[in-house]
């Protein structure tokens, strides 16, 4: 019987996946200037777990990425926290270089560093 309810709870919580996807949708998980994901506030420890997740993935993509293109993979990492500022949803958290929050205000264009590429599009 514990069993059965166990896999009924498990069956109930959020991916991974999901859960990064809430935190950044609820305001706990923001993107950061060098293309991870950080912590607005501390989440609980599925959301921590997540975020490690996906940032590990990003860092191995980064790395291979800059291999292939003989770049070094922090640029990587910056160039794609551009693109992803560039499609940064209303009300979403980033952080800049100096490493200061900020929320994208409702009817604001989304943020654009000075050290983004100005041919830098939303694709």
């Amino acid at each position: 019987m514990i069993s059965l309810v166990a896999l009924m709870l498990a069956a109930q919580a959020p991916s991974a996946s999901e859960r990064v996807t809430i935190a950044l949708a609820d305001g706990s998980v923001g993107e950061r200037y060098d293309g991870y994901l950080d912590f607005v506030i501390d989440p609980d420890l599925s959301t921590r777990r997540a975020v490690g997740n996906v940032n590990a993935r990003r860092r191995s993509l980064y790395t291979e990425l800059g291999q292939r293109r003989n770049i070094a993979p922090e640029r990587v990492g910056i160039y794609t926290a551009c693109r992803l500022m560039a499609r940064m949803p209303e009300n979403g958290w980033y952080q800049l270089a100096n490493r200061a929050w900020q929320q994208r205000i409702a009817g604001a264009p989304p943020p654009r560093p000075d050290y983004c590429p100005v041919t830098n599009d939303a694709r």
